[in-house]
């Protein structure tokens, strides 16, 4: 097999982008949909819900995004922050003084709100207003904890500090949707969707001339991941036809340990998850390498001081304590 690695950056980078979007969009949006529709209600959702149920306190917030939200509160038997029938919901606090707006954003951890002043009596309150579909989708697509729990924060239960919050399989297929609303502006009124490409394993083949074995994930007929291993050396590409371009992060699992590999110069930014069977990756896009979804999911949680991994269950929901202190 013929290898090619071509040395005009950015001519393949234009290509990969361009070709990335408009041509595997469409191809990945069947398999997305095929891997992460159908029941919520999976073996692992019931043993996580009930497992709450049976082991946390009744005041317990459980936070996620709202699509299993009635199964938390019907199963679960624990407030959320919001369902199906709140996702459109806003979340108002009143805060004692006349709060300006640095002051407003330095106490909820979040840019887009509406603020009202009134008088009590002498003293000045402000509302502080803002929805709750961002509050959430902002927690998923931020790199900033301390950001994070100040938005938390104002969901708790009066007189109790206790919530958990659920990361699991399917808001990897709906990332397109959370990204979308944590970035809506109400000036535009519209927001970035950002995607994750999940890619099965289709052909193992062995390339005797570079005594190593190629794995290949294609998205599109021309286009795939191509990981070579070699000596027990694992080599990742991006192909378009006979060329091969590096990707600046690679992430895989060698003997129960997770190594994260990176090229500087590579020509396609963003950051590529192996299972440890190699049987599927995922192709992580940069804006959303260091997300606290892509940090709790792919990642369990390490090196997160706020969220601290309670539960795993089966993979596909994966149980977090919020660190308020």
């Amino acid at each position: 097999m013929e290898i090619k690695i071509t040395k005009k950056r950015f001519g393949i980078a234009i290509m990969l982008i361009i070709t990335f979007y408009v041509l595997y969009v469409p191809f990945s949006t069947s398999y997305r949909i095929v891997k992460y529709s159908g029941p919520v209600l999976s073996d692992n959702w019931w043993q996580g819900l009930n497992w709450i149920k049976n082991n946390t306190e009744e005041c317990s917030v459980i936070a996620t995004y709202w699509d299993p939200g009635h199964f938390i509160t019907g199963i679960a038997e624990r407030p959320v922050v919001f369902d199906g029938a709140s996702q459109n919901s806003l979340r108002t606090i009143t805060v004692e003084g006349n709060l300006t707006d640095g002051e407003i954003i330095d106490l909820i951890g979040i840019e887009k709100f509406q603020s009202e002043k009134f008088e009590i009596n002498g003293t000045i309150y402000t509302n502080i207003t803002t929805a709750r579909i961002q509050d959430i989708a902002t927690v998923l697509l931020t790199d900033n904890e301390t950001r994070a729990v100040k938005i938390l924060k104002r969901y708790l239960m009066p007189n109790c500090g206790e919530m958990y919050f659920i990361a699991s399989a399917d808001l990897i297929g709906k990332s397109q949707w959370w990204s979308y609303f944590s970035t809506w502006s109400p000036e535009t009124h519209s927001g970035t969707k950002y995607i994750y490409y999940p890619l099965s394993l289709s052909q193992t083949k062995p390339i005797i001339s570079e005594n190593a074995i190629a794995y290949i994930y294609p998205m599109s007929r021309d286009h795939a991941f191509v990981i070579y291993d070699k000596n027990d050396t694992l080599i990742l590409y991006f192909q378009q036809g006979n060329n091969l371009g590096k990707v600046s992060k690679f992430f895989y699992f060698k003997n129960h340990t997770g190594y994260l590999e990176t090229t500087p110069d590579a020509e396609l930014d963003g950051m590529v998850w192996l299972d440890p069977g190699k049987q599927w990756l995922i192709f992580v896009p940069k804006e959303l390498e260091n997300s606290l979804f892509t940090r709790m999911f792919l990642f369990n949680g390490q090196g997160l001081e706020h969220f601290e991994l309670v539960k795993n269950f089966g993979g596909e929901v994966k149980l977090f304590k919020v660190k308020f202190e």
